[in-house]
């Protein structure tokens, strides 16, 4: 198990790395993805799409900031994470249902439907959002 880390520095990249380090986000603008390996330490590699339909990169002074939340909950850790600015903030664990009925919003979105009864978990994970960085 390695360490947590609170941190990313943003590094970009042409290729993907074969092995990647702790403490670092590395973004491949040719390949549309950001990859780190989980900030909770347990090694796994996370990947994020950087395409509409997935995850937003947005640089800033501070350091990267990528959203939504990154939800590792197919991961043994479960760990769930917002990057803002380069650091890491710590999000609470999602029951099934919701993991589930945030899977089926974006599926619904994807798809490019808005729909009405799937609001509220929009709403919910935008009070997440700013009840943690505000």
């Amino acid at each position: 198990m390695m360490a947590r880390v609170d941190c990313l520095t943003t590094v970009f990249v042409e290729d993907i790395p074969e092995q990647l380090e702790d403490g670092v986000l590395y973004v491949s603008r040719q390949c549309h993805v950001a990859l780190h390996n989980c900030a909770c330490g347990c090694g796994e590699e996370v990947s994020t799409p950087l395409v509409p339909t997935e995850y937003d990169l947005v640089m800033e002074d501070e350091g990267a900031s990528i959203w939504p939340s990154i939800g590792n909950h197919d991961f043994p850790c479960g760990s769930h994470y917002i990057i803002k600015r380069g650091r890491i903030h710590w999000a609470g664990k999602m029951s099934r249902e919701q993991i589930e009925a945030g899977r089926a919003y974006d599926r619904l979105l994807k798809r490019g439907a808005e729909p009405k009864g799937l609001r509220a978990i929009f709403a919910w994970f935008k009070r997440l959002w700013i009840k943690l960085i505000g």
